[in-house]
């Protein structure tokens, strides 16, 4: 990773959320590849790894959250972009993330928050992604990127980390989409989410529309 760039933005914070409770995972290993992407251009990491606590949604419980989800909610308002990489378990998405999504439907934090979703497993997670994608664009996330990576375990060593060069490009250039995003005129922002939505044959017509505000600048 070059360390001399013109294009670091050192007070933007990005949330990482796993959406594996193993301990050891190929999507893990993949938020380990991005964090290195991000921190290496000057980005902040905020490691959120508490789904596992986190209960099931509940709509009656809403006004009465515990810790738990009052951390979650404040974790994910707080970042400038969220990085999401789950797994897909029988077709699906993992549970574990779906019910912290839910979570936040109602108290709007995502709302038009950039958002890049990976996921890594036998066939590189499609409808995991898909229905990742799905669910944030109907609370107001921008996706603006997205990456499957099918046969992990041929594309890491021994140890389980990444070592495949297509990989880590490919990872590298999730990131630097993610962070660029913060940047970018909202209605640019609209169009690549429309984008990479529309490619995961996700109703386009449901990505918020642009607000009328100036790009994020971060401060010197």
């Amino acid at each position: 990773m070059p360390d001399d760039r013109d294009d670091q933005l050192p007070n933007v914070k990005v949330l990482t959320v796993c959406g594996s409770l193993q301990h050891r995972s190929a999507n893990r290993s993949l938020l380990d590849v991005a964090t290195g992407a991000v921190t290496g251009r000057g980005a902040a990491v905020d490691v959120f790894d508490r789904l596992a606590d986190i209960p099931a949604f509940d709509a009656d419980r809403q006004s009465e959250v515990g810790a738990v989800v009052t951390d979650w909610r404040c974790r994910v308002a707080a970042a400038d972009v969220v990085l999401i990489a789950a797994p897909e378990y029988a077709g699906g998405l993992a549970g574990a993330v779906k019910n912290a999504l839910d979570w936040l439907v109602g108290s709007g934090e995502l709302y038009r928050k950039p958002v890049a979703i990976m996921s890594a497993g036998t066939t590189g997670g499609l409808h995991a992604r898909r229905m990742l994608a799905q669910t944030l664009t109907w609370q107001g996330a921008y996706v603006v990127g997205e990456l499957g990576v099918a046969a992990p375990r041929t594309k890491s060593g021994p140890d389980g980390r990444f070592t495949d060069e297509g990989t880590l490009a490919a990872v590298e250039a999730v990131c630097a989409g993610l962070l660029e995003a913060v940047a970018l005129a909202p209605a640019a922002v609209v169009t690549a989410a429309r984008r990479v939505v529309g490619a995961l044959h996700v109703d386009v017509d449901h990505v918020a529309p642009p607000v009328d505000a100036a790009p994020f600048t971060a401060p010197r």
